[in-house]
């Protein structure tokens, strides 16, 4: 069930894996690393951690030859392969084709996740990547219903992500950003209160409550919003007309 989401847009995207091998071996081949003998990682958690940090300094190529390094040792741990995502997922701006880039992204999330489906950071990637290829699709493709398609797949990822720890702050914070982003700012601010409730120092949150707080007023239809004012004048009028007939009637 882990690997289903991914599925249900347009296309399988595991037929591209060989084609994210390719990737990976033109990229670890197209920057020489040379490492002192007694820097050398020693294990998979070793590369993986030097990936952790090469891809934190943007050093995206050296940081995928890390997480290949962890493979070549470890082929089914889920951790290098949610490195490999986030380094794609990163990186596909600058690459020459940034959806085949993010495309194999997703099909690296496959792999973290069909191996650990119960980990919260590997299905907050998943919905980054997600979002980034819905954004492609509209704002480079102009194509709102495969954007709006990957969108929702998003939230679904970031919904698996609260499943799996609902007090990661995180999760709430990036769900409640997506929905936003989707003109649903209501339910979105209800989730950064969430976050505030969980972390309250988490960078970036108040100024993004506030921005929700404005917007999610203006998504309020006008008589929601006025709904008691408008009951209220509907009382007076009724009672207006009903004392001008008392008063013709008396007359």
């Amino acid at each position: 069930m882990a690997i289903l989401i991914g599925h249900n847009i347009q296309y399988d995207l595991q037929m591209r894996s060989g084609s994210l091998f390719i990737l990976l071996l033109l990229l670890s081949c197209s920057t020489i690393i040379v490492f002192p003998v007694s820097s050398q990682p020693t294990d998979a958690s070793g590369w993986i951690l030097l990936g952790q940090n090469l891809t934190e300094s943007g050093n995206y190529t050296e940081a995928l030859n890390a997480y290949n390094q962890s493979l070549n040792l470890d082929p089914a741990n889920a951790v290098a392969w949610n490195g490999i995502a986030d380094v794609l997922n990163r990186a596909n701006t600058y690459t020459s084709d940034p959806l085949q880039t993010l495309d194999m992204a997703l099909v690296a999330s496959n792999q973290s996740i069909a191996l650990n489906a119960s980990s919260p950071s590997a299905w907050i990637n998943r919905g980054q990547i997600l979002y980034n290829i819905g954004s492609y699709y509209q704002r480079n493709l102009n194509d709102k219903t495969t954007a709006n398609a990957y969108y929702n797949a998003q939230l679904d990822a970031f919904n698996a992500a609260i499943n799996a720890d609902p007090d990661n702050a995180e999760a709430w914070f990036n769900k409640a950003y997506a929905l936003c982003g989707m003109g649903r700012c209501t339910e979105g601010l209800t989730d950064f209160q969430k976050v505030e409730d969980l972390d309250p120092g988490y960078p970036n949150l108040q100024a993004n409550i506030q921005i929700a707080q404005k917007v999610a007023a203006a998504e309020v239809p006008f008589y929601v919003k006025y709904s008691v004012e408008i009951v209220i004048a509907a009382i007076a009028i009724v009672g207006a007309i009903f004392w001008v007939i008392a008063v013709r009637k008396k007359y």
